[in-house]
């Protein structure tokens, strides 16, 4: 079962910071769909001029995102980050 709107509108909110410091490399964050279980599953998609190079290493990213959602989501269990590169063409 999905969370309310408003928990997830709560946690995009608590996500622009880190949108912040990823768009300039080229990055988009969304969130994808949080549970009401505690699952928050978030897509990081590289743009076409995307700096691959540029973004942290995922133990990092991960730690920056659970400080930021788990202020908001008390009931954050896990976080799945998705990584999508720009289509080949």
């Amino acid at each position: 079962m999905s969370a309310s709107p408003a928990v997830v509108q709560e946690i995009d909110r608590a996500l622009d910071q880190i949108r912040a410091g990823l768009a300039p490399d080229g990055f988009e964050l969304r969130v994808e769909h949080v549970t009401d279980d505690g699952i928050v599953e978030l897509v990081l998609q590289a743009l076409p001029d995307a700096c691959l190079d540029c973004l942290v290493p995922d133990q990092l990213l991960h730690a920056m995102l659970q400080q930021a959602i788990a202020p908001v989501y008390p009931s954050l269990r896990e976080i799945r980050l998705e990584k999508r590169l720009p289509e080949e063409s």
